[in-house]
């Protein structure tokens, strides 16, 4: 009897992103448990608002936790940076090996782009906060919200994905001459969960929420 081969597979690379935000440490862990990815971490950076110190801190937990990969998440709003502070700090967390993924204003501009793009430049968050509430009447845009009420949230978007990188793709492309950035760079992070993690391990009930 012919025994059967057992192809060799690496092991999957670690991954942890580190959320600067609550808000953003929470919406991440959803993804995790959501999408099953076993070798996906989320940590949240503990109330930390200086950016610098935040790449160290990421730096720090990539090394005492052996991660092959991690990621900062932040927002301008709630660290209150601006462009050149941004660009300023990309080279230290380079040389760190810290991964930045950052939305301008803030994160809800990630949720917004699920159900639609933008046509000019979007600074203003409550506005993007008041165009969710039409899609999501129940959203708030607060870490409260998302472990509560909210507490599915990801599972109600996660359908409208492949939406939201082509709205962020687009939006960039419209805005970044003026902002001398892309105002989001979700898409690279998304890119890296899935080549990382691999696809995401919806149930069918999963699936359909939301639709």
């Amino acid at each position: 009897m012919k025994t059967r081969k057992r192809k060799n597979q690496a092991p999957r690379k670690t991954m942890l992103i580190v959320g600067a935000n609550e808000k953003e440490a929470l919406f991440f862990s959803q993804v995790r448990k959501d999408a099953r990815y076993s070798n996906l971490s989320v940590e949240w950076a503990g109330g930390e608002s200086d950016l610098e110190k935040l790449i160290s801190i990421a730096s720090r937990k990539r090394s005492s936790g052996k991660f092959n990969e991690v990621w900062l998440v932040f927002s301008f709003v709630d660290l209150n940076v601006d462009v050149e502070t941004v660009k300023r700090l990309i080279p230290i967390a380079n040389k760190k090996k810290v991964n930045l993924c950052w939305s301008n204003p803030g994160i809800n501009l990630w949720y917004l782009f699920h159900f639609r793009g933008a046509n000019g430049l979007i600074t203003d968050s409550n506005s993007i906060d008041n165009a969710i509430k039409k899609e999501i009447p129940d959203y708030k845009n607060t870490a409260k919200y998302l472990r509560t009420e909210g507490l599915d949230f990801y599972q109600r978007i996660c359908v409208k994905d492949n939406d939201a990188n082509r709205n962020a793709r687009a939006y960039n492309e419209a805005v970044e001459n003026v902002l001398g950035l892309p105002a989001i760079n979700y898409i690279e992070l998304h890119l890296a969960i899935i080549e990382n993690c691999g696809a995401a391990n919806f149930t069918q009930n999963q699936r359909t929420i939301g639709m």
